[in-house]
């Protein structure tokens, strides 16, 4: 019964997208066959922690994931619809590919559409030999490119997103409850006209609601809560960092076409500024971070500006949605229903600015 009504959510997906499709019909096809392969695969997690193929570290993982899970229903006012109530297995596979590109001249997002939604700034794969081609062909018409793996998405609480094997085996207790957090606020607060908006809001609340689970549960000043503190600082300076890069980059595209620089003139020189940032990292950013061996290699990173577009979208100005919280003396329902309202306006980030200054 459970994958009959899968079967039928998925052929009405299709009926629905496949005639707006046009140019994209393999694009819509390989999502949906993507889809109908990993829901018509899944169990219940019930099932799942009661199959010997499960070790004791998955189990584990597992059942924590379920806590997490009510945890952000319960406590922090979240809707998760049917999402990670089942399980598939699929070995250490990422859930999805994810593709961006820019410009190479300023941070221009490259945009496609999508029918009901309009344009959106990223496009998702099951399939990574068309992700390739795609990235490509877009890196042949001159755009900078970034193809990166997602651990998971939400489909919004249409369908029963599943936990996977691989978010077992490749992410510890602090990574996977800050990931179903995640993506249990694509389906609490979402912005389908604002992708920047969207998976910002849903970075804030995994990992604030991944601390407050964490200092419920096992106690603020416990190792537990501690840990996870660390890590959540440590991502913190990484976001000053990106923010930063943005910054100084959109000053460079800036000033460089005021000045009327070629266009070859300004890619080339951009080089010194990304060079310049490594520099700056190891020397600014770098010394304050908790977990060296982690967040290292950062440094050593290849920029373009498909990268920092995508950085950006999920890392920058998270201080938006802390004030509002902060402002609600943690009451996270409260802020939510803030972000909610945040959400039904043209600017959402002035309303949140604008909501913490009469507050």
């Amino acid at each position: 019964m459970h994958n009959l009504r899968i079967a039928r959510c998925l052929f009405c997906l299709l009926a629905l997208i496949l005639p707006c499709a046009g140019c994209e019909f393999d694009y819509f096809a390989q999502l949906i066959g993507g889809e109908s392969t990993l829901l018509l695969s899944t169990t219940s997690v019930d099932a799942a922690l009661n199959d010997p193929r499960l070790t004791d570290d998955e189990r584990g993982e597992l059942l924590l994931t379920q806590d997490v899970r009510q945890y952000g229903i319960d406590t922090l006012g979240m809707t998760a619809g049917n999402a990670f109530t089942t399980f598939v297995w699929d070995g250490n596979g990422p859930a999805a590919y994810i593709l961006a590109a820019s410009a190479k001249d300023s941070l221009t997002p490259y945009v496609w559409f999508f029918p009901f939604v309009g344009l959106w700034e990223a496009k998702g794969y099951f399939d990574e030999g068309m992700a390739r081609r795609e990235a490509q062909r877009l890196s042949d018409q001159g755009y900078d490119i970034y193809l990166g793996q997602a651990e998971g998405f939400s489909t919004l609480g249409f369908l029963p997103d599943p936990i996977r094997q691989s978010n077992l085996q490749s992410s510890d207790e602090i990574d996977l409850a800050e990931l179903i957090l995640h993506e249990m606020t694509h389906s609490t607060v979402i912005k389908p006209s604002d992708i920047d908006f969207s998976e910002s809001l849903a970075t804030f609340l995994g990992r604030s609601g991944a601390q407050a689970w964490f200092n419920d549960r096992f106690g603020a000043g416990s190792a537990e809560a501690l840990t996870a503190h660390d890590r959540f600082a440590d991502k913190a300076v990484i976001d000053e960092f990106v923010v930063d890069l943005i910054d100084r980059m959109t000053a460079y595209y800036a000033d460089a076409a005021a000045q009327g620089v070629p266009r070859d003139l300004i890619i080339a020189n951009r080089e010194a500024e990304f060079a310049a940032a490594r520099i700056r990292y190891e020397t600014d950013y770098r010394p304050r971070i908790i977990d060296q061996e982690r967040w290292g290699p950062i440094g050593e990173t290849t920029f373009n500006n498909a990268m920092l577009l995508t950085a950006i979208r999920y890392q920058g100005w998270l201080s938006d949605y802390q004030t509002v919280l902060d402002e609600l003396e943690g009451d996270f329902p409260a802020a939510i229903e803030v972000y909610r309202q945040a959400a039904a306006v043209d600017d959402s980030r002035q309303f949140l600015r604008d909501w913490a200054a009469a507050h």
